[in-house]
């Protein structure tokens, strides 16, 4: 089966319904683009164990999208995050009362993120193909899918947000730089025996960081726990009991006795960024363009900010009437977010790289550091800012 737009082709197809594409499609949408989507894994929302920190900005480019709030999607607000070094003299606090705001964010189920964000943009009806993307194709008037079904849909432009293992970038040559941390992040719902008051801890240890985000119970918190891959592999096999003891004995006793509830799940941590992120007729977002370290819980919110630019260079390239397409309009999005990407997985990377440093004036340094930090309003204001936890605007913010 062929699909076309009334042109004869679609404006845009994406490849990919994660958060980013989903939130995409929509936007795209409703702006009076042409719209189809390919994806093999569309399913209804189902919570997970995962959860996602959704920064100010974020929440401010949703809501400008029409897509915040979100029908299903319970944020817990996010307002403070408490940060400790390995040996617990060292901290940090970012409270959104420096700010003057009532949050620093939001903590969601991922699950349920995704999900939510689907339906509205299956709800505009456009053309969704529920199959894998097999080939692409790319002329100098479009570009052509093939999908593992039959189907073929054709496009003046493809954005390929279909995940950090993106098949379509592989298929256009596109090359990554890629390091595997030799880490994995363990994931689960933590009970705790004091409430979180809407604070995030997170504490560096000897194989990566601990954290705890609040979950919309005061009572529970969504544990993401990055150490060494073997570490990780033991401690995913203990029992709950015996893990409830790992965890403790690795956090402290913040936020009093901690028990595990449900399921335990595991992903290896990679850091990747794509040589470009455009070329003629198609352009990378999300994870198929960049994946950084979790430490900061910036993926997600880095996607987002994709998301936002992209749908910017479009629309202004509609009102000039120019080809979505061509490598000139795109270059623009490229110009906008690789820079900002790139400098994040820099700062991850060294920060991770620096608290499991075992030289002990190493460790000296970092916890003096937080403390600094952490004694200096002004600076403390700049670094949440670049996380996103501001609400000033630009002029490029328009909706």
């Amino acid at each position: 089966m062929t699909m076309t737009g009334g042109k004869g082709m679609l404006d845009v197809v994406i490849v990919g319904a994660g958060a980013v594409g989903a939130c995409l499609c929509h936007a795209l949408s409703v702006r009076g683009f042409e719209v189809g989507m390919v994806d093999a894994e569309t399913g209804d929302e189902r919570a997970s164990v995962r959860t996602s920190a959704l920064s100010r900005a974020s929440l401010r480019h949703l809501s400008d999208l029409g897509l915040w709030p979100l029908e299903g999607v319970e944020p817990s607000a996010l307002r403070a995050l408490q940060i400790l070094d390995r040996g617990g003299r060292g901290r940090l606090r970012f409270d959104s009362a420096d700010l003057g705001e009532e949050d620093l964010g939001a903590i969601v189920n991922h699950g349920l993120l995704e999900g939510a964000l689907r339906k509205k943009a299956r709800a505009l009806g456009g053309p969704w193909y529920r199959e894998r993307a097999e080939e692409v194709t790319i002329t100098d008037s479009g570009v052509e899918i093939a999908t593992k079904g039959g189907g073929r849909v054709r496009a003046r432009l493809l954005i390929a947000a279909d995940g950090a293992q993106s098949t379509i970038r592989e298929q256009l040559g596109v090359p990554v730089l890629q390091y595997r941390y030799g880490q994995t992040a363990l994931c689960a719902d933590i009970r705790l025996g004091r409430a979180h008051e809407g604070v995030a801890w997170q504490r560096f240890l000897a194989n990566g960081p601990c954290a705890l985000l609040p979950l919309p119970d005061a009572h529970r918190a969504s544990l993401i726990w990055s150490t060494a891959d073997q570490e990780a592999q033991r401690l995913r096999a203990l029992s709950d009991a015996d893990f409830a003891r790992a965890l403790h004995d690795a956090f402290g006793d913040h936020l009093g006795p901690l028990r595990v509830e449900g399921e335990r799940a595991r992903f290896p941590l990679v850091a990747s960024h794509a040589r470009y992120y455009t070329g003629p007729r198609f352009a990378l977002a999300g994870d198929a363009a960049h994946r950084v370290h979790p430490l900061a819980g910036q993926g997600v919110n880095l996607g987002f900010a994709d998301a936002h630019a992209l749908i910017g260079t479009l629309q202004s390239a509609r009102s000039r009437s120019t080809d979505p397409g061509s490598r000139r309009v795109l270059r623009a999005y490229e110009r906008e977010r690789k820079a900002e990407n790139l400098a994040m997985l820099v700062v991850t990377d060294l920060l991770n790289r620096a608290f499991r440093d075992n030289r002990t004036w190493v460790h000296a340094i970092l916890g003096t550091g937080l403390n600094v930090t952490d004694s200096l309003p002004l600076v403390k204001t700049f670094f949440m800012g670049a996380a996103g936890a501001t609400t000033s605007r630009t002029a490029h913010d328009a909706p």
